[in-house]
């Protein structure tokens, strides 16, 4: 799993620091009386933070009003079963790249059912830890893990 904190000035409208990390996550819309169901997404989250996520995917996917998001987070022993979380979500953006050849798509977080909350900050949190622990000569540790210099702990 690779992960990048990333802080952007005046640029990023987000309370906390994003991490790039590519969690599994499933998309469920919400039934429609007299419509039939639509289908579940299943995709990888391209960056989250606390507040939100952001995510790559083939077709437009934007719909308006909640939805449920379903988290896959990576254990925190390798002994240790794997956490699904779910929350409620509402799209903020969904934008048509060339450059990724897909959608961009932005979600933002209303509401954490459960210890769904605290069981993701734990997760950014030991990602963050495991980041700041590597020491920096011996980048083959987490080759694909990186922190901005002035990146700072998140203040949640």
């Amino acid at each position: 799993m690779a992960m990048k904190i990333i802080q952007w000035k005046n640029a990023d409208r987000r309370d906390s620091p994003r991490f790039y990390l590519q969690l599994r996550l499933a998309l469920v819309y919400p039934g429609v009386e007299g419509s039939p169901p639509l289908p579940i997404y299943h995709w990888k989250s391209n960056d989250i933070c606390m507040s939100g996520l952001s995510m790559v995917v083939d077709e437009n996917v934007f719909r308006e009003g909640p939805v449920t998001v379903l988290l896959a987070l990576p254990p925190a022993h390798s002994w240790a079963a794997q956490k699904i979380i779910s929350a409620s979500a509402v799209m903020t953006y969904a934008i048509r790249s060339s450059k990724v050849n897909g959608y961009k798509v932005g979600m933002r977080f209303l509401e954490f059912k459960e210890d769904g909350k605290a069981l993701l900050e734990a997760a950014l949190q030991r990602e963050l830890n495991s980041v700041c622990a590597t020491d920096v000569r011996h980048p083959g540790l987490r080759s694909s893990a990186s922190l901005p210099g002035d990146s700072q702990p998140p203040s949640w």
